[in-house]
This record gives structure tokens, sequence and C-alpha cells, in this order.
């Protein structure tokens, strides 16, 4: 199942719809497996985003000097990465394109990387992208991903109506975080690492980040999650 409500974010309030700088712990898996390359040897990684939208986490990746792709199922969304990429003078190869049947041939990225993408699809579609996101991967490539968890307000209370067991197909709760975003997954631990073992993936690594909102009334659990292409 595909969520189109980010289109119409974008469409309505532009780059206003998304943060305009990169994920943190993104930047600490890059960090952690691609950083200490010299500068002229990143240009021959590869490394996609599935879900850039405006571009907060693709133009730093671009700058870092890494060969990188894009991916969104929002058009507009695109026109707005393009810009982004253009204010920080930088380029990355990015289209239209859905995470659950990526156009890219197997074995062609030494990375992936997904910052709160993958979530707004249900269970289904999580086990889709996964299969298609180590189908493109190099052996020994790598997979990140920064994912809501199921111990969450947004997910507790959201309001919406489940399609599976974590996916609801929104959260029309103003009240708490991530609201009106459309079909929204929360992942445990044991559901993300099962679906990663079944794609493939080895050496799969979860840590749990716990965030308060309104003066810590409101708890929302994040999973930071890797894992390799063996």
């Amino acid at each position: 199942m595909d969520n189109l409500t980010f289109e119409k974010h974008y469409q309505e309030i532009g780059f206003l719809s998304e943060r305009k700088y990169p994920n943190e712990p993104m930047i600490r898996f890059l960090a952690e497996h691609f950083l200490s390359l010299a500068r002229n040897k990143r240009k021959n990684v590869r490394i996609l985003e599935v879900g850039c939208g405006s571009g907060a986490n693709l133009w730093v990746i671009a700058r870092e000097g890494f060969d990188t792709y894009g991916i969104d199922i929002a058009p507009t969304g695109i026109k707005l990465c393009r810009q982004m990429l253009q204010s920080y003078g930088v380029s990355a190869k990015i289209k239209v394109g859905n995470m659950k049947k990526l156009d890219f041939r197997n074995n062609y990225f030494d990375a992936v990387v997904d910052v709160m993408s993958l979530e707004h699809t249900d269970l289904l579609g999580h086990k889709k992208a996964f299969a298609e996101i180590f189908r493109c991967l190099k052996k020994g490539g790598r997979l990140f991903s920064w994912h809501l968890g199921e111990d969450s307000v947004s997910f507790k209370k959201s309001g919406g109506n489940k399609i599976d067991k974590l996916t609801v197909d929104n959260i029309p709760n103003t009240k708490v975080p991530y609201y009106n975003n459309g079909i929204t997954c929360f992942l445990t631990t044991k559901v993300a690492r099962k679906m990663l073992t079944e794609a493939g993936f080895r050496d799969v690594v979860i840590e749990r980040v716990e965030r308060t909102y309104k003066e810590m009334t409101q708890q929302i659990e994040y999973f930071s999650i890797s894992a390799s292409r063996p």
C-alpha cells in the first residue's frame, strides 16, 4: 500500500513539510562505515536514499563526495530535492520511484539509507521493500533505517484505523507527533529482525532511542536499524 500524503504536503507547503537538515543517526552510520574513506575514493561508493523527499539527507551525502542517488514516490518532492541540491552546489541522480519496486540492477549499491520513509507503508510493503533493497545491494553492502517503534504515543493514541497489527491508515489525532502523515507503521524489534532476516540480511543491529515531547508527557520510540548483505 502506497502513501501519497506527502505529495499533497509538498504541493501545499513545500520545504516546510520536512526538516532541511540531515538525520544525525544516519550521519553516524555513514561515519562508522564510509567517512573514513579518502575523499577521492568516495566517488566509487554508491549510496541510495529511499524516500529522499525534499533532500534534507541527500545533500549531505552528495557533499561528502559519494555517488549519490535518491528516489521518492512524490513528484513534487523530487522537484524540491533538485532545488535543495542546487542550493548547496551538489548533484545526485534522483527520480520518482517506488521503494517496493526499485528501478536499479542487482548488486548495484554499497549502501541504502532510509529516514522515516519505509514506515509509510504497511508490513507487507516493508517485506517487499527489504527484498528489493537486498537485491540492489552489493555483497557486503549495508542498509540503514531510522524508524518509528510500537512504544510510541502516536501509535497508542493515533486515532486511526489499523491496516495490520502495527500499521494505521493515518494519525488523525493532532495532539500527538507525526499526525496526518497518512499510512504509518510502528515496528517492534522482533518484527524488524524477522523481516530483515527473511529478506536475507545478516548482522542486524537495532538500537532503541526514546524521545519525549510536550514537557515529557509524550514518548516516541525510534529504532536505528542497520544490516548487511552477506
